[in-house]
């Protein structure tokens, strides 16, 4: 039997929204709507849909050579070569008991605590059967979540990765210069979501990769499947002097400490013209490796 309360439910919820349609058509404020799972985002089933698997991991800290992951979430869609998402073909998450601590700090931010996973296992053998025809993982910092997915199972070495970090220009596109998943579904999607928890990280960043940017009104996704499809190439500043290090710094290079040299990767189009602003700048010697489709973000890119 329906209490008066669920009964008043819907009403309520079109009153919220009836307030929210108002607020929307203010100057003076602004609505943020929180994230409910999506399982289609376009109809249809146009011939030469693609996998794509958003994926997010929990770890037990910062280093990727290192740390353990503790909550892996990932959902698998459909998309096509503009850019555009089709149905949700699955979408899991998993928990997973480390073998060494939890901090408190990172229960502060995960909301995850040792008794939370304990006794917990990823299913590996479950998400290779889940990803085994998907070609392209995306995270959000794939140069975080690529290496250690890849320590804890080879199944990862051999996909090609994209990063909405790194692989869209917010800035120029979007007109959004801090790249934080939060900021960003706030500033281009209009939405928040209950952050740092594998598997709500993962359906906030599908959706936001489908918001249209640009004044070509083309998805977030769009951008990022362009520059997933060039050629890469990893860029060695060797024997830079040290004065160039904040210039470096600038230009999205990143210390090397075990090689002592200042690096990066970028599309193959654009080495020409990084190569002759290194030697330009007293750094005559540059060492330049060409990466396959599949080392993006991958510890062998470094």
């Amino acid at each position: 039997m329906q209490t008066h309360e669920s009964l008043n439910e819907p009403r309520e919820s079109q009153d919220l929204e009836a307030m929210a349609e108002r607020l929307d058509h203010s100057a003076n404020f602004q609505v943020l709507r929180k994230v409910t799972p999506i399982t289609a985002f376009n109809s249809g089933n146009p011939p030469g849909l693609h996998k794509v698997c958003i994926i997010d991991t929990e770890t037990t800290g910062l280093d990727t050579a290192e740390c353990e992951i503790i909550e892996l979430g990932y959902q698998v869609v459909e998309f096509d070569s503009q850019g555009l998402f089709y149905k949700v073909l699955l979408a899991k998450n998993f928990l997973q008991e480390p073998k060494g601590i939890i901090s408190e700090d990172v229960t502060r931010v995960t909301g995850i605590t040792l008794e939370d996973v304990k006794g917990h296992q990823i299913p590996w053998a479950e998400v290779e059967n889940d990803l085994a025809d998907v070609q392209l993982c995306v995270a959000h910092n794939a140069g975080f979540d690529r290496p250690i997915l890849e320590r804890f199972n080879p199944l990862f070495i051999d996909k090609v990765w994209g990063c909405s970090v790194h692989q869209i220009d917010w800035a120029s596109l979007a007109n959004v210069s801090i790249k934080s998943q939060e900021y960003l579904a706030w500033k281009v999607g209009g939405f928040f979501y209950d952050a740092h928890r594998a598997l709500d990280d993962v359906q906030a960043l599908t959706l936001l990769l489908q918001q249209n940017i640009s004044e070509s009104q083309q998805t977030a996704f769009h951008f990022l499947l362009t520059t997933v499809r060039k050629q890469k190439v990893f860029i060695k500043a060797t024997r830079a002097p040290f004065e160039l290090k904040d210039e470096l710094k600038k230009r999205q290079y990143r210390w090397n400490p075990s090689e002592k040299v200042w690096q990066k990767m970028l599309d193959a189009d654009l080495q020409e013209a990084e190569l002759a602003w290194l030697i330009e700048n007293n750094t005559p010697n540059p060492t330049l490796i060409k990466l396959k489709a599949t080392d993006t973000f991958s510890v062998r890119a470094e």
